[in-house]
């Protein structure tokens, strides 16, 4: 781009010394010429003004034409310089004849609005020696030849989105990377999103559309929630697996929730203290199944574990149902279908995201299923899970609530032998049924509404917000304007954000729900870490010490691990 401009600029400098010699006469500008938007007033020019035009000139227009869209604000400084400097203003008068020579002022305005546009384009040597100019020095405002802007500020400045896609920029500004695959095909990029113009946003481009490290410091608390909610699932995890008691029905649906919580959890530990070697390829290339094992793995493991926790907060759900309002324990002699359903559809959805390629980083510290396909085959399938499962979970609330106000009327009603009593027995009957079922369930009866609660938000949030990532694919003048802005002397991170937030995910929000989402582990030791589970890892201890021989004939009470 404006080679050729480059050679008019020495015989430019010629004309302006001759601008010094024979100045015998005025001459009129014409409408036709290259300055005509420039020049109203009489010229002064040595060897005439075609002559000018064609030989120091001429490549003034190619400056326009491949400029002008790109950076208005600098070709009209640069004609006003130019035009300026080759054609002094000539008044003559009776007695004698004045040139005023070009400004110094807008010369040196061409080093502040030219400066970063030649750089980019490697077409520095366009810029002017403003203290060495040959010829009639340059003058300050008072006495010299000032041309007003053409321009406004306010069309003025770096419109990247006129700049051919095409086009490969010769440098790229901190803190952009050079895009390898544009270097070899400028019509190719790395990445049609996160790269432009032969340069890309470090990977993860995400990190740089809010508040510098608002991003890396609150994925990196979500990630220190959801390991310690992985430690959380796992004890009660271990607890229902190796105590006594609790390897049946119904503490197996509890177990069987653990462990796919544990395993939502535990995902955390991919990212912990490096989140990079997860999220990125490489410095400007994100992680997909293809081209990161560690990513691919991840993402498998969160797509399973995400759809298994659903389903078997599910089956919790529907069997404490069941055994509330219709006293059924269907699920007692069943759980081969439960394992069949609960962990063979995640497997499935799985394998399906895996054979389609479509495990990738898309936001947070995970990997995930891309955006084109992560509603076919996570959102929509996670909704018609969720969604009937609250609704049961309600309508159960609803009919235990119902029978709560009937056992307190009831309790206040006198009993008597009257015909109606045999009836009103019977009712009290099944008042404490239910009573009984909540009092024996209500902490598998509060973590299935905990967990219902906190994946419905979860989904809806991403369901609703996710969808702003699709407006960078499909408008590229968005990052063109924040690159513009990012790219502008002055300019910081933070002072650009307000450019995208709104085709963003809130930043609070989406903390909000990743926040959420990893304190379901800690909400299950909460519930579950009960008492009496320490009574029996201190009785199960004493029983292995006892075993191994170790101080086997001591009293028991003497002997444990610690009192409660």
């Amino acid at each position: 781009m404006l080679n050729k401009f480059t050679k008019g600029l020495a015989l430019f400098s010629s004309f302006a010394l001759v601008a010094s010699q024979n100045t015998s006469q005025c001459l009129q500008y014409p409408s036709s010429g290259i300055c005509a938007q420039y020049i109203d007033y009489p010229v002064y020019t040595k060897i005439g003004i075609n002559a000018t035009e064609q030989q120091a000139l001429a490549t003034l227009p190619v400056l326009k034409q491949q400029m002008g869209a790109i950076d208005p604000g600098c070709v009209d400084t640069y004609y006003r310089y130019a035009c300026s400097a080759a054609y002094p203003k000539c008044t003559a008068t009776a007695n004698q004849t004045t040139i005023l020579a070009g400004c110094l002022s807008t010369c040196n305005e061409i080093q502040r609005s030219c400066g970063l546009i030649f750089e980019l384009t490697n077409q520095t040597s366009l810029l002017p020696n403003c203290n060495q100019q040959p010829g009639i020095p340059l003058q300050s405002d008072d006495s010299c030849n000032l041309i007003k802007p053409q321009v406004d500020n306010q069309h003025s400045g770096l419109n990247l989105s006129a700049i051919p896609a095409d086009f490969k920029l010769s440098t790229c500004p901190a803190p952009f990377l050079i895009d390898p695959i544009a270097q070899q095909d400028p019509t190719k990029s790395s990445n049609p999103i996160s790269c432009r113009f032969g340069c890309c946003i470090p990977c993860p481009y995400q990190n740089y559309l809010y508040n510098e490290g608002w991003i890396e410091h609150a994925f990196f608390a979500t990630d220190i929630v959801r390991s310690v909610s992985a430690v959380g699932a796992f004890f009660i995890m271990v607890s229902y697996f190796v105590l006594p008691d609790k390897r049946r029905h119904p503490s197996l649906l509890i177990l069987n929730f653990s462990v796919a919580v544990f395993l939502f959890s535990f995902v955390a530990f991919f990212s912990v203290g490096n989140p990079k070697k997860l999220q990125c390829a490489d410095a400007i290339t994100a992680s997909t199944q293809g081209n990161n094992s560690l990513c691919a793995a991840q993402g498998a493991i969160l797509m399973f574990s995400s759809l298994a926790t659903v389903l078997w907060c599910c089956a919790l759900i529907v069997n404490l149902h069941l055994h509330t309002v219709w006293s059924s324990n269907f699920f007692t002699n069943r759980y081969f279908l439960l394992h069949l359903i609960c962990w063979g559809i995640p497997a499935a959805f799985m394998a399906a995201a895996l054979g389609l390629k479509q495990i990738q980083y898309e936001f947070a510290n995970l990997c995930l299923v891309s955006l084109d396909e992560i509603f076919n085959l996570f959102f929509y399938p996670m909704a018609a899970i969720v969604i009937p499962s609250f609704v049961l979970h309600m309508g159960t609330f609803l009919y235990i609530a119902r029978i709560a106000v009937r056992e307190g009327i009831d309790s206040d009603l006198s009993q008597s032998a009257s015909n109606g009593s045999i009836g009103r027995a019977h009712r009290a009957v099944r008042h404490k049924h239910v009573i009984q079922a909540v009092h024996i369930q209500w902490r598998a009866l509060l973590l299935a509404v905990i967990a219902c609660t906190t994946v419905l938000f979860y989904w809806i949030f991403y369901f609703t917000q996710l969808r702003h990532a699709s407006d960078f694919s499909s408008d590229s003048s968005i990052i063109d304007s924040w690159l513009q802005c990012m790219i502008t002397p002055g300019n910081t991170q933070d002072s650009c954000v307000s450019i995208v937030s709104s085709h963003l995910p809130p930043f609070g929000l989406m903390v909000a729900a990743e926040a959420l989402v990893s304190v379901i582990g800690i909400w299950i030791f909460l519930i579950f870490a009960k008492r009496s589970i320490f009574i029996e890892w201190n009785d199960l201890i004493y029983n292995v010490r006892v075993y191994l021989g170790g101080r086997g004939r001591a009293e028991k009470h003497g002997e444990q691990f610690f009192q409660l």
